[in-house]
C-alpha cells in the first residue's frame, strides 16, 4: 500500500472540511474513519488552520503528511455535507487508494454555490429580519438591510483580492456603520443601536463564539485558544470598523444617537422573525434544498424554547441552556434522519441565540471608554456562549456515547455469530 498517497488523500478531505468551517473533532474523526477503512490506524491532529496525519507502516517506517489551510474563509455547509457523504462512502466501500483522488475531485465538482445576487439577498434578509427580531421597526429594518448589502459587497470584493479576514471585517463593519449613522445624520428617525445590532449579526462568524467554549471544556486547549483568539479578533475588527464611522460623524458634529424603540412584537412574531433571519444565513452559509427550511425551523423553535423557559424560570441562562439542548437534540435527530452532519443545523439554528446584542454593546462601551459596562456586556456574552457550549456538549457527548455502544454491541454480536458458525 502507498501510505503517502493514502495520507495525502485523507488529509485533503480533512483540510477541505477545515476550510469549510467544520468542527475540529469532526475533521479528526473523518480522517481517522477513512484511514480505518483501509485497515490503517494513525494519528490525526487538527487546529483551525493546520492538519497533520501520521502513521507507522508494518516495517516500522513513519509516514507523515501535514498542511496549512485557510480556516478564516467562513462556513460552507454544502461542502461539509458533500465531503461527509464522501467519507461515508469510502468507509462503507473503500476504493483503491489511487482512485480516491479522483473521487475527491468529483466531490468538489458536486458542491453547489449560490449566485452573488442570492448571497446579497441572504445578507439583506439576515440584517432586516434580525433587526425586527431585536424589536426594531420597518425604518430600522430597511436601514440595516441596506447596510447589510453594502457590507456584503465589501466582503465579496475584498475576498477576490485575498484580503485577510481581520481587515475585511474592519472594512465591512465600517461600511455598515457609515450607512446606519449616515442615514441618522440625514434626519431619518431610527434607533441606531437596534439597526446596528441587527446588521452586525451578518458579520458574527457563526458558531465561533460557542466552539471555542466547547473546545476548552473538552480539554482541547490549543484549538480552543486558537478559536477564542479568532473570536476576539473578529469582535475587535467589528468594534474598530463601526468605531471609525461613529467617530467621523461625531467629529463632524452630526447626530449619531437614535430614537429609542419600544417593544413591538410578541413571542410568536419573534419566532417568525428568527425563522426569516435564519433564511438569510442559510443562503450566506450555502445551505441547499430542504435543509434551508429545516435549519430555519430549528432556529425558530429554539428561540421559542428560550422564551418559554425564561418566562417560567426568570433566568436568561436557564433559557439559553434549555434552548441549546433542544437545538442540539434537533440537530442530532435531523443528522441521523437525513444522514447529514449536525453542523448543517447547528450553524444556522443557533444564530438567534448568538449573543450579538452583547457583542455590540461591549464594542460600543469600549469605544465610549466605559470599562464597567464593557466588562459587564462582555461577561454576559461569554456566559451565554458557555450555556450554548454546555448544552451542545451534553447532547453531542451522549449521542456519541450511545452510538459507540451500539457499534460495540454490533461487533460483539458479529463475533459471537462467527464463533457459532465455526462450532
Amino acid at each position: 500500500m502507498d501510505y503517502d498517497q493514502l495520507l495525502e488523500n485523507c488529509g485533503r478531505v480533512g483540510c477541505r472540511l477545515l476550510s469549510a468551517g467544520a468542527e475540529i473533532y469532526r475533521v479528526e474523526d473523518t480522517v481517522k474513519r477513512m484511514m480505518a477503512a483501509y485497515g490503517v490506524s494513525g494519528e490525526v491532529f487538527a487546529i483551525p488552520a493546520f492538519l497533520m496525519v501520521s502513521v507507522t507502516d508494518e516495517n516500522g517506517k513513519a509516514h507523515t503528511w501535514m498542511q496549512r489551510t485557510d480556516a478564516m474563509s467562513g462556513t460552507d455547509v454544502e461542502v461539509i455535507e458533500q465531503y461527509n457523504a464522501l467519507s461515508r462512502a469510502v468507509s462503507a466501500n473503500p476504493p483503491k487508494p489511487e482512485e480516491l483522488a479522483g473521487q475527491i475531485v468529483q466531490t468538489e465538482a458536486k458542491c453547489r454555490h449560490y449566485s452573488t445576487l442570492t448571497v446579497l439577498f441572504g445578507y439583506l434578509c439576515g440584517s432586516l429580519f434580525f433587526t425586527l427580531y431585536f424589536q426594531g421597526g420597518l425604518r430600522e429594518g430597511m436601514a440595516a438591510g441596506i447596510a447589510g448589502i453594502l457590507s456584503a459587497l465589501v466582503i465579496l470584493g475584498l475576498e477576490r483580492e485575498k484580503v485577510n479576514f481581520f481587515f475585511k471585517t474592519v472594512a465591512a463593519a465600517a461600511a455598515l456603520g457609515f450607512v446606519i449613522y449616515g442615514l441618522r445624520a440625514l434626519g431619518l428617525p431610527i434607533d441606531t443601536a437596534v439597526a446596528a445590532k441587527g446588521a452586525l449579526m451578518v458579520l458574527v462568524p457563526g458558531l465561533v463564539f460557542t466552539n471555542f467554549m466547547c473546545d476548552l471544556i473538552t480539554g482541547d486547549a490549543i484549538s480552543g485558544t486558537s478559536t477564542f483568539i479568532r473570536a476576539v479578533l473578529t469582535a475587535g475588527a467589528i468594534a474598530l470598523g463601526v468605531g471609525v464611522a461613529l467617530s467621523v460623524f461625531r467629529a463632524l458634529g452630526l447626530p449619531t444617537e437614535g430614537y429609542e424603540t419600544p417593544d413591538r412584537y410578541g413571542n410568536l412574531a419573534q419566532c417568525v422573525f428568527a425563522f426569516l433571519a435564519c433564511v438569510g444565513f442559510s443562503l450566506i452559509y450555502n445551505v441547499h434544498g430542504r435543509g434551508v427550511v429545516l435549519c430555519c425551523l430549528g432556529g425558530a423553535l429554539g428561540w421559542g424554547v428560550y422564551l418559554a423557559i425564561n418566562q417560567m424560570s426568570g433566568s436568561v441562562y436557564a433559557g439559553y441552556l434549555a434552548a441549546a439542548v433542544f437545538i442540539a437534540v434537533y440537530a442530532e435527530f435531523m443528522a441521523r434522519l437525513r444522514r447529514f452532519p449536525s453542523t448543517s443545523y447547528l450553524v444556522v439554528s443557533f444564530f438567534p441565540l448568538v449573543p450579538g446584542a452583547q457583542i455590540y454593546y461591549a464594542m460600543y462601551y469600549a469605544i465610549q471608554g466605559n470599562r464597567q459596562q464593557f466588562f459587564s456586556s462582555g461577561t454576559e456574552a461569554l456566559a451565554k456562549a458557555a450555556c450554548l457550549a454546555t448544552g451542545t456538549l451534553l447532547v453531542s457527548t451522549t449521542a456519541r456515547t450511545l452510538w459507540l455502544r451500539r457499534i460495540e454491541k454490533m461487533n460483539k454480536s458479529s463475533v459471537k455469530s462467527q464463533e457459532t458458525m465455526i462450532q
